[in-house]
């Protein structure tokens, strides 16, 4: 993500790890307790991690979430490898095969699951720069949903050639978001399906 606060890479491989173990310490901090609840006192505990080693890679707190954003994103994306290459899927199969694959990592590892990404919402509001941060993950995220969406309307793979792959990606999104919430509040992976089943029917071509 290319942004101001764009991340120094540490130019050692003792610095990426060390640097790797704070932001993986405050994500599954701030994932499990919340932005607000996640102190640097936490992070530099469960990192095993000094004082001087974090403020050597980040200012503080408000650097470590934009660092914490990214990494949420680059979790999401290798969840979902189908919005990479072509996945060899035939006409009509790669958006529904995204969407299985989405169904079934919650399925298989017991979920539903809260969104990585999506869970820091609302969190990121105290902030404009985590909020603007967190805004620019979920655009690289539709831009990806709308590659794979561009592909099923170029390779005739039932996807309506008439519409906007950019702005179907936003419901599509938004459809994938909103059936992990509200799967969570119930327990159900079945509102998952519906959601996930709603998202790709969206995109098919209208019936005149």
């Amino acid at each position: 993500m290319t942004t101001e606060h764009a991340p120094t890479v540490p130019p050692t491989v003792r610095g990426r790890r060390t640097r790797e173990a704070i932001v993986d310490a405050a994500a599954g901090l701030m994932e499990a307790r919340g932005i607000g609840a996640t102190g640097v006192g936490d992070v530099l505990r469960v990192s095993g991690t000094g004082k001087s080693q974090l403020y050597h890679y980040f200012r503080g707190k408000r650097d470590l979430v934009l660092a914490v954003i990214d990494r949420q994103l680059e979790k999401v994306l290798a969840a979902q490898p189908a919005l990479g290459e072509p996945s060899g899927e035939g006409p009509g199969d790669e958006v529904r095969a995204w969407a299985a694959s989405i169904y079934e990592l919650h399925r298989d590892g017991g979920g539903p699951f809260a969104c990585p990404l999506g869970v820091l919402s609302g969190q990121v509001d105290d902030d404009p720069a985590w909020r603007e941060h967190q805004a620019a993950a979920f655009a690289q995220w539709e831009r990806r949903i709308a590659a794979l969406l561009v592909r099923g309307q170029r390779d005739g793979g039932g996807v309506d050639p008439s519409r906007d792959a950019g702005e179907m990606a936003v419901a599509v999104l938004a459809a994938v978001q909103g059936g992990l919430m509200l799967a969570r509040v119930h327990r159900d992976l079945h509102v998952l399906a519906l959601a996930l089943d709603a998202a790709v029917d969206h995109v098919r071509p209208r019936s005149v």
